[in-house]
């Protein structure tokens, strides 16, 4: 039976982007907490008989987003984390500013995972299909790490899925 120090979960954890192939993008080092957000959109159901009194709420939208302070900042990382750039050589990762791109194309999977001792893969929360965004915030001097945060922002899988909390291999 747990108690109630085993309820309390802390600590750092690693996100898997799942960028297709056989090596998944890890971010195993970051710089501050990586944030999981899950929000949910509701309408209220109202009738004249019970005036402003609603009778029901019904779920109308559901959000995930996870938040990563990505310290990693080489240029195969941006190539993944800034949708529609591309990669000039060995060299340079080119952003450019008149490319719409539609962020669904660039929508994967991504797993958090809690590095804990007392972790669990009941602790595992999957996005089936997130979408990376870029905000770099880069300065240089000696008291800062040059941190590139990356918003993965879940939208609904082919079957409607969007998050799974617990063991990613249930079936």
């Amino acid at each position: 039976m747990p108690t109630d120090k085993d309820t309390v979960h802390i600590g750092p954890c690693k996100v898997t982007f799942d960028i297709g192939g056989d090596t998944p993008f890890v971010i195993d080092k970051t710089a501050g907490p990586v944030k999981f957000t899950y929000e949910e959109t509701t309408k209220e159901i109202k009738v004249t008989q019970t005036g402003d009194t609603p009778i029901d709420e019904i779920v109308i939208g559901r959000n995930v987003m996870a938040e990563v302070p990505m310290t990693r900042r080489d240029l195969d990382a941006l190539l993944l984390v800034i949708p529609g750039s591309e990669k000039v050589g060995d060299a340079r990762v080119d952003v450019y500013a008149n490319k719409v791109v539609s962020l669904l194309d660039y929508a994967n999977t991504v797993t958090i995972e809690p590095l804990s001792e007392k972790a669990t893969t009941d602790d595992t929360i999957t996005i089936y299909n997130a979408a990376p965004r870029a905000k770099l915030n880069y300065t240089y001097d000696y008291n800062n790490e040059q941190i590139t945060d990356v918003t993965f922002k879940g939208y609904p899988d082919a079957d409607g899925k969007l998050v799974g909390f617990g063991d990613p291999t249930a079936v």
